[in-house]
Parts: structure tokens; sequence; C-alpha cells
């Protein structure tokens, strides 16, 4: 199960998570206070077994910036980006960075349709808050309904997020 590229500091994950009991839930967050994906990743197999156990339900969303050919996202805007979804999703939700544009949230207990309302919500607020030349597009998976590994909700999440750029064009 993997989202793609991950950022340079999750390259030792079992260190990170070791240290945790003795320095509290900040070893598994970032400077910018979102989980590292490594964790993420890890919570999504532990809520695919519990949701299958259970007969349960829970969504992925993804968002992604689309910038300019060849612009990056500075530093500001991924902090903003950060405090956007942060502020929008439920204390127990837990998101994560992919890489530089992209974004991933594990919504507990979401079924699809509040999952996409509040995927879509958090996607207004940051086109409308954050001063980007780039477009924000967002897509969301839900269990058991369009998948039942991680693989599948990762990859209907992405298509989803496709879709949503093509529907945008």
């Amino acid at each position: 199960m993997v989202f793609g590229r991950k950022p340079k500091d999750e390259s030792r994950p079992e260190e990170i998570e070791a240290a945790a009991p003795r320095s509290g839930e900040a070893s598994l967050r970032d400077e910018l206070g979102m989980y590292h994906l490594w964790y993420l990743e890890r919570r999504l197999k532990d809520e695919l077994a519990r949701a299958a156990r259970k007969e349960g339900i829970f969504s992925l969303v993804c968002w992604r910036l689309r910038g300019l050919p060849g612009e990056t996202i500075p530093d500001e805007l991924v902090a903003k980006a950060a405090e956007i979804i942060s502020g929008g999703l439920r204390t127990y939700d837990v998101f994560a960075r992919v890489d530089e544009e992209r974004f991933v949230a594990l919504l507990f207990d979401a079924e699809q349709q509040p999952a996409t309302t509040a995927a879509f919500r958090i996607k207004g607020d940051m086109q409308v808050q954050m001063q980007t030349t780039g477009r924000w597009q967002a897509g969301v998976a839900t269990f058991p309904q369009d998948g039942v590994a991680g693989d599948s909700l990762i990859q209907a999440a992405f298509r989803r997020l496709a879709e949503d750029s093509r529907a945008a064009a």
C-alpha cells in the first residue's frame, strides 16, 4: 500500500514510532502538524481490518494543487493548506501530505456523500483562501463500495481526483 513518493524525513518510520511513547504524538507529525505518511498508511491498514471485521465504513479523501507547469509550491502555501484541511476535518480524522502537491485524509465512519461534501467544502476553502495560480482538485473513495484493499481505495480516490480535474476543464 503505497501512495507514491514520500517526503525525505520519513525514511525510518520504525525509529520515529519507537520514540513516540517517549516524546508524545509530536514524533508522529511533521513540522506543519500533519501526520507522517507512513503513519496514515499504517492507520489505513488497521482501519481496513477493523471495517472488514465490523462491517464498518470509512472514506479516503485526496486533494491536489494543480499548479502551472514548472511551478513549485511555496512552503507558505503548504502550511496554509495544512491549516485549512485540519480545520475542516474532525479531530479524530488523520491527514498527511503525500508529496509537494497532494494531501490525503482518512475519514473514519464516513459514508461517501458526507465525505464528498467535506472534501469539496475543504477544496473550496483552499481555492478561496489561498493565493495561488493553481487549482485545487478533490477525490473520494469509500470502503467497501470502492474497494476492500488499500491499493484499490487509493487508486479509486486518485481516479476521482482526475475526474474532478477533467470536469473543471
